[in-house]
């Protein structure tokens, strides 16, 4: 009786080595399981960000040389104030208003990024530099946002109000817009709209134009560059998981 207690004391503590080896064992491969379907699911979302990345990145370069456009029709109207106006080419001046009229705004791509973070998903992405500069995008976009908005509500107060109290829009529109067909030529009096680069207010309005402008080249610049070194970690990341 002994001995075959003995055996069945061995018998069952062998059966709960093995199920307990087979416990480990399954949990391992869960582990393993768990790690590759998070490592799927990392590499997956980096993926949707580089993409979203470098769209920003084509835009943020277009935005940048808008700006730069801006800035030089500005700086051009600024080198014609004067008293002698009236040896400025009148078409010249026109396509200059033409130009101002218009304000940057970039066109940024953030849905990916959005759901990564409201949903906690950004945790799936091991490196924690890369982490990081993804948790700073919305608020540099937020400042970039905040310095459109400036410019756009000094055109909006400032500039077009003083166009409509100084010179014909509808001249300026029935040379340039793109509807300028149903806009039709104006039967009022002429307007010299040169008359404008006389004008003190004219060029304090486009003196400030040309800050505001500068200052949001100078948050988009900055994006860009740090926009950059996103991609290129991302890049570095996803490489990793291949």
């Amino acid at each position: 009786m002994e001995n075959k207690t003995s055996k069945y004391f061995k018998y069952a503590i062998g059966e709960i080595i093995l199920v307990v080896i087979g416990i480990l064992i399954a949990l391992q491969v869960n582990n393993w399981n768990t790690k590759r379907n998070e490592s799927k699911a990392s590499k997956n979302l980096m993926s949707r960000l580089l993409i979203e990345s470098n769209k920003n990145q084509e835009a943020l370069n277009e935005n940048i040389e808008r700006i730069k456009s801006l800035m030089t029709d500005s700086e051009r109207l600024l080198q014609f104030m004067g008293n002698a106006f009236t040896n400025k080419n009148e078409k010249t001046i026109d396509t200059l208003i033409y130009s101002v009229l218009a304000s940057p705004s970039l066109n940024y791509k953030s849905s990916t990024l959005d759901e990564a973070l409201s949903s906690g998903a950004i945790s799936l992405i091991v490196s924690d530099s890369l982490r990081d500069l993804l948790y700073q995008i919305p608020s540099i976009y937020e400042i970039i946002k905040r310095t459109e908005k400036n410019e756009d509500e000094d055109s909006t107060n400032n500039l077009i109000p003083y166009f409509y109290d100084n010179i014909s829009l509808r001249q300026v529109d029935y040379r340039f817009a793109p509807i300028k067909d149903r806009i039709g030529k104006s039967e009022l009096d002429y307007s010299d709209n040169r008359i404008i680069l006389n004008d003190r207010k004219f060029e304090s309005i486009i003196d400030n134009k040309m800050f505001l402008l500068n200052t949001a080249l100078n948050r988009n610049i900055e994006y860009q560059k740090f926009n950059s070194k996103t991609i290129k970690l991302l890049e570095q990341e996803i490489a990793k998981l291949n």
